[in-house]
């Protein structure tokens, strides 16, 4: 399930954008395209508090709001990139095997622009109700924003509420198939594959046919019957490759579950460990020098102040990198 790993859903969806013409919202008799429209509200869009300059203007991310959200992205797509024309080999073009070099290579282009969102959010497994939990979440804490960006998409009809907008969503959802994970600081605990059982079917079947091609080949030279040899070297001939597909399918379903929770890797749980990160840091600077007993009583006042095991509060405001 690529979409989901490690307790992260992983949503990427791709929204076409409308390609009719639509009313210049700042003039009267001025018309317009949906994607110049598009990019104004993304443009308008406030970013989250990561810079000084965001942060003097003071406006956080919509994203923000959310205490699911770890990172979201709008972007607008135009066309896909062209890698450049496919080498060709110059024998089979002498040997007409290949297309000569003044015969140009089809290119792939999109019908039309497409919105890009990304985003990154905790949920408890990758189903689909898991999915339209969240969304009906986002729409409940940043709708007008949602509304302002995606009635220059095909769909908009739908953005009447929560519903509608996770149908919209879904419709256009692409299988994010690498997810960027890193919150587990350890290896996690995972069960080794047993690879002396899953091989064992195919190891009996190799043996079967060995033994029974041997035993015909001896029975071909002596007076004994070649049948029941015969039947072995058959039997393992079916058995071998049917363990060895049962071998790749039980490795294949392995490979294809999700990696575990991490720790504490929650939004709440990682701004809390933000916030105690940059508090710790400064403790460490103020008490440089301090005597066994200042320092533990003051690691004590640090503790009562900032309370580890309450992830709720205090904590790292959603959206900025300083406390």
């Amino acid at each position: 399930m690529p979409n989901f790993d490690g307790g992260h859903y992983f949503l990427t969806a791709l929204i076409p954008v409308r390609q009719d013409l639509c009313a210049d919202p700042r003039t009267d008799a001025t018309v317009t395209s949906h994607l110049h429209e598009l990019r104004a509200a993304l443009a308008a869009l406030p970013t989250a508090l990561q810079t000084p300059a965001t942060e003097a203007i003071g406006l956080n991310s919509p994203f923000a709001r959310s205490d699911r959200t770890h990172f979201a992205r709008f972007a607008v797509l135009d066309d896909v990139a062209f890698n450049g024309r496919g080498q060709r080999d110059p024998i089979a073009v002498s040997l007409r095997l290949a297309k000569p070099p003044s015969e140009a290579d089809p290119v792939d282009r999109l019908p039309c622009s497409f919105l890009i969102l990304v985003v990154d959010f905790d949920a408890p497994d990758g189903s689909d109700a898991a999915l339209d939990d969240y969304l009906a979440h986002l729409w409940a804490v940043m709708a007008p924003e949602l509304q302002e960006i995606l009635q220059h998409c095909e769909g908009h009809a739908r953005l009447v509420d929560a519903a509608g907008f996770a149908g919209l969503v879904r419709a256009c959802q692409v299988e994010t198939t690498m997810p960027f994970n890193d919150y587990w600081t350890g290896a996690p605990p995972l069960a080794p594959l047993p690879l002396k059982r899953l091989l064992a079917p195919a190891a009996l079947g190799a043996l079967a046919l060995g033994i029974g091609l041997l035993g015909a080949l001896v029975a071909a030279l002596t007076p004994w019957h070649a049948k029941p040899w015969l039947l072995l070297a058959l039997a393992g001939l079916v058995v071998l490759p049917l363990g060895l597909w049962w071998a790749y399918a039980a490795v294949m379903a392995a490979a294809a579950k999700p990696f575990p929770t991490a720790p504490r890797s929650d939004l709440p749980s990682v701004l809390k460990a933000l916030y105690l990160q940059q508090r710790f840091t400064r403790f460490a600077i103020d008490t440089q020098g301090a005597t066994p007993e200042a320092l533990h009583a003051a690691f004590g006042d640090f503790l009562a102040a900032h309370r580890p095991e309450d992830v709720a509060a205090p904590t790292q405001r959603r959206g900025v990198v300083k406390c």
